[in-house]
């Protein structure tokens, strides 16, 4: 079990599965049912974001998330 910050980071990024970009823009132009959310801050976003993305900053994202996506089988890639 994780007992530390980096234990749970490495714990996360070992269960949560990757997408490289270029699987990600097959995803896109084959119509595949997928949603981008940016939960990067506003003005990262404001300075380049994906066409597609949908901007939900990090400290938003609990709370809004099943309101923007409330079909829980859909892939959501966050970026």
């Amino acid at each position: 079990m994780p007992t530390t910050g980096r234990d749970l980071i490495a714990a996360a990024q070992q269960a949560v599965p990757k997408t490289s970009n270029t699987d990600l823009n097959n995803q896109l132009t084959s119509g595949s049912n997928v949603v981008i959310l940016d939960i990067r801050e506003r003005e990262e976003w404001d300075g380049g974001h994906i066409p597609q993305g949908t901007h939900l900053s990090r400290g938003r994202l609990e709370g809004r998330v099943e309101e923007l996506i409330p079909d829980k089988s859909t892939p959501i890639v966050t970026h």
